[in-house]
């Protein structure tokens, strides 16, 4: 833990100096500025779209690391820190919507990386690429 400590801690510094100034100072400026005009899709198209999205960043993800549940894993703590605590410090949403929303996060991640790994097989198509 201590030879990662520099790196942890010039991390923080970075993130909190980036993320504070793009927020001060790009972020919010376009955001006070622009009116929402509704949504451009309808909820099925938006649904469809996020699916597709999702799929396509855990099979890059599940690809990468070799495993559907490491991947899963990661996709689903990002979307609880970026997402549940963020909202909930910030008070935008509530502890037991938090919750809720927790529990639909690691059923939705745990039954994809079931699924992806029940048809995947990583050696085979780590070879089928070096083929290629």
């Amino acid at each position: 833990m201590k030879f990662r400590l520099k790196a942890i801690l010039t991390s923080f510094v970075v993130a909190s100096v980036v993320t504070l100034g793009g927020v001060l100072f790009f972020f919010n400026p376009i955001a006070e500025a622009e009116s929402s005009s509704g949504p451009l899709v309808s909820p099925a198209v938006n649904f469809f779209i996020y699916v597709v999205l999702i799929v396509a960043l855990f099979d890059w993800a599940a690809f990468q690391m070799r495993s559907a549940y490491r991947a899963a894993f990661i996709i689903a703590a990002s979307q609880f820190v970026l997402v549940n605590v963020d909202y909930v410090l910030a008070g935008k949403r509530g502890l037991v919507t938090a919750g809720a929303s927790t529990l639909i996060l690691i059923l939705t991640w745990t039954c994809i990386a079931f699924a992806y790994s029940y048809f995947i097989n990583f050696k085979d198509s780590k070879e089928r690429e070096l083929k290629e």
